[in-house]
């Protein structure tokens, strides 16, 4: 059998993201997650766990994945990890391939400065708050006392001993997307100071917390906490993530129905980006690591809020605005590919010892070992570092475009620029470019510079066009994971790897030479079967706040001999929720006359009416089927170099 390493060779796909790289960088699914071996109940079987993935869930064992192209997509398997003692060994990135960047989100590949978390333990269902010998902030109503243990666990990073947190600095932003490994020039992830990491807890209980909070809920409370932190400007949040921590017995986000522990995400804001987590209590369901290493302690039970709270962490860190960041070619983040390896493994899970204590955790991705690795050496770049910023378009009026410069040691950092239109600035010490264009001089490149109390300097460049057609911040990135169907088709071991797009059929994702690829290899050839039964392929598209529009587009060639003009084959693209599996509506429908085209013609649709009947912050499904009229196939709708991307 052809190992999936040669396919992707042949397919060009050493460097997977670097064809599709947008060059006004600006998001893929960002959030977090993979399914936990260790039960019976996790052997689902083959054909349920190739569902699509979505990476902001990280996955629970004893849950079923939702089949099919309707309803979310359920979990996969984790890498690394034979799912139960009668498991097939299947496992989701079974070649374990690097990470790679992915370009940067509105400027933001990774959280480069001295990484900080605020916690925010949402809901008067927490009950009184006061103070233990620690000074860690303690609940009433906290049955399991999740909110001081996670203090502790941010509190102890960087602490004598914290090989885990090594691991992270050798990513890195600011460089070419599809890169591998990291040159020393550019800004990585800092090793945190000791005690640094945990800036504050805010006990949000004015009010009860939702029982079933929804995605944007969740995103309103992230912008409420970084309001009550003073975090008022991109620069204050360029390093920060908040933890959104849900009272026991509620469902954050239809947790215990969708299988999953915890996911991080981010949104755009007028404070700037924000990057936060949906923490649910985690002890309401045992398969989130509760009692995970069999201590059956009440520190035991709360295993997993150090192995998934660590890995939401660690995620958020190297990918803070998904997809911007670090990712494989199928998707997965750095804490996904070591996901519930068993303790003991190679790889596995561990206990690390901080100064506050012994805490579980995973393993993260290292590229540099091609392992996961529970410590590496310490990677340190430039002591200052300057954002790249974004190719952009704006509108005419009132402009404000942050630059964001970052000192390790703390010192005051001042700017400057050339290149400027007329009628903007920048100030000298917030970095921020602001005034009123009317947009005449067209194209202009800009050029800011930084500067520390030491003398060290950093600049970047950037290009700006002042147009009627001009959006809000930067272009979006590529949103897909697999947009060619370079990775391949599913076979019956998993070899190969489709879960991004949940085709309806093993083949219908091709590199047959019946047809061709509009480029590289493989495409998708829908109209298969004939009239007994649809062929189709289903991904999902996770949306953001702050944004107005999305596009999915893609080239289409359609070969057809049905001359009925009355009773056309058909291809339609239709949306529907990630939840329930309502439809929004058919987005668009092609026919068989179509064929009158030939070769591949680009298509492009407007998904924002659709994603506003759910609301920015939601996720939509997008499912592409054929239907054949007649009693034989007589179209082959062909499918390839697909796209979706929000601004």
């Amino acid at each position: 059998m052809v190992s999936l390493a040669a396919v992707l060779a042949a397919a060009g796909l050493a460097s997977p993201i670097a064809a599709m790289a947008d060059p006004h960088p600006t998001q893929q699914w960002a959030r977090s997650a993979r399914a936990l071996p260790g039960s019976a109940a996790a052997t689902a079987t083959k054909a349920a766990a190739r569902t699509a993935p979505s990476s902001k869930r990280l996955a629970r064992p004893g849950t079923k994945p939702t089949a099919g192209g309707t309803g979310h997509p359920g979990p996969q398997l984790a890498d690394g990890a034979d799912p139960g003692h009668n498991g097939d060994g299947y496992v989701s990135n079974e070649y374990d391939l690097q990470m790679t960047y992915k370009g940067g989100e509105d400027s933001k590949g990774i959280i480069s400065g001295p990484p900080k978390v605020y916690l925010v333990v949402w809901g008067s269902q927490w009950g009184t708050s006061s103070t233990n010998a620690a000074g860690d902030v303690v609940l009433s109503q906290d049955a399991d006392q999740a909110v001081p243990y996670q203090q502790d666990f941010f509190k102890g990073l960087g602490s004598a001993g914290d090989g885990w947190s090594a691991v992270l600095t050798q990513y890195c932003e600011g460089i070419q997307a599809g890169t591998v490994q990291c040159p020393a020039s550019a800004a990585h992830i800092q090793y945190p100071n000791p005690g640094s990491v945990l800036a504050g807890v805010w006990v949000d209980n004015a009010a009860p917390a939702p029982q079933a909070a929804d995605e944007p809920e969740l995103g309103a409370e992230a912008l409420a906490a970084a309001k009550h932190f003073g975090n008022l400007t991109e620069a204050q949040n360029s390093n920060v993530q908040y933890i959104i921590d849900s009272p026991q017995g509620t469902d954050p986000d239809k947790w215990r129905e969708l299988g999953y522990c915890a996911w991080h995400d981010f949104q755009r804001s007028q404070y700037g980006s924000l990057a936060y987590t949906n923490m649910p209590y985690l002890t309401d369901v045992a398969g989130c690591g509760t009692n995970w290493f069999g201590e059956n302690t009440a520190r035991g039970r709360l295993d997993g809020y150090g192995i998934i709270g660590g890995h939401e962490y660690a995620e958020t860190l190297t990918d803070p605005n998904t997809p911007g960041g670090w990712t494989d070619a199928t998707g997965q983040e750095l804490g996904d590919k070591c996901a519930w390896i068993p303790y003991g493994a190679n790889g596995g899970l561990f206990f690390e010892n901080l100064s506050t204590g012994s805490f579980p955790l995973q393993t993260l991705w290292s590229n540099a070992d091609h392992l996961c690795q529970s410590a590496d050496p310490v990677t340190t770049g430039p002591a200052l570092t300057l954002k790249t910023m974004c190719d952009r378009t704006d509108a005419p009026g009132r402009i404000g475009i942050p630059a964001v410069a970052t000192d390790s040691a703390g010192a005051a950092v001042s700017y400057s620029a050339t290149g400027l239109p007329a009628g903007l600035v920048i100030d000298p010490k917030s970095g921020v470019i602001s005034g009123s264009s009317s947009g005449t001089a067209g194209w202009q490149r800009i050029t800011v510079n930084a500067t520390d109390a030491g003398g060290r300097t950093a600049s970047t460049g950037f290009w700006e066009s002042v147009t009627g057609n001009g959006q809000t911040g930067c272009n979006g990135i590529e949103q897909l994971i697999n947009p060619g169907f370079e990775n391949g088709s599913a076979d019956v071991d998993h070899t190969v790897m489709t879960d991004s797009w949940s085709p309806s059929g093993y083949n219908v994702i091709t590199p047959s030479s019946l047809h061709a690829a509009h480029s590289g290899t493989w495409y998708t050839w829908l109209g298969q079967d004939g009239s007994s039964s649809d062929d189709s392929i289903t991904t999902y598209l996770n949306t953001y706040p702050g944004y107005q529009g999305a596009n999915f587009s893609f080239y289409l060639d359609t070969e057809s001999t049905n001359t009925a003009g009355s009773s056309p084959d058909t291809l339609t693209l239709q949306a529907f929720s990630q939840y329930d599996g309502h439809p929004l509506g058919t987005v668009r429908t092609w026919t068989s006359s179509q064929g009158a085209n030939s070769g591949y013609q680009y298509q492009s649709v407007d998904l924002t009416p659709f994603i506003k009947q759910v609301g920015w912050g939601t996720t939509i499904g997008l499912k592409l089927v054929s239907h054949e009229s007649g009693a034989d196939p007589r179209t082959a709708f062909l499918i390839d170099d697909a796209s979706a991307r929000e601004h």
